[in-house]
């Protein structure tokens, strides 16, 4: 069995628009995800968990906090609450999928 015959069969190709919205809805949830993990190790932490004092901005990474401008600040918070975001929308349309009994859990 080849690579791309083993990719059909663990990522089918979606026949149905429906089905299309859902492969897109999750590759664009994996997408935030995988880069805010990947930007968030790189800038040294997220502003959710960081904080600003004294004029002064910092990130959090397991309790290690680096300085950062207020920009930098400001994209790594929106990043991270957009988590919120895709998230829970590749969740639904995960099971919205699942409950039109063509994929099961």
């Amino acid at each position: 069995m080849t690579v791309s015959d083993q990719l059909r069969r663990w990522f089918p190709f979606p026949k149905t628009r429906g089905d299309r919205v859902v492969y897109v809805i999750v590759a664009i949830a994996a997408a935030n995800f995988l880069s805010f993990a990947a930007i968030s190790s790189f800038i040294g932490g997220d502003a959710l968990n960081g904080k600003y004092e004294a004029g002064h901005y910092f990130l959090n990474n397991h309790g290690r906090l680096t300085e950062v401008s207020e920009s930098v600040f400001n994209y790594s918070k929106w990043h991270a609450r957009s988590l919120f975001l895709t998230h829970p929308l590749a969740i639904l349309a995960g099971l919205v999928a699942a409950a039109s009994k063509k994929w099961s859990l």
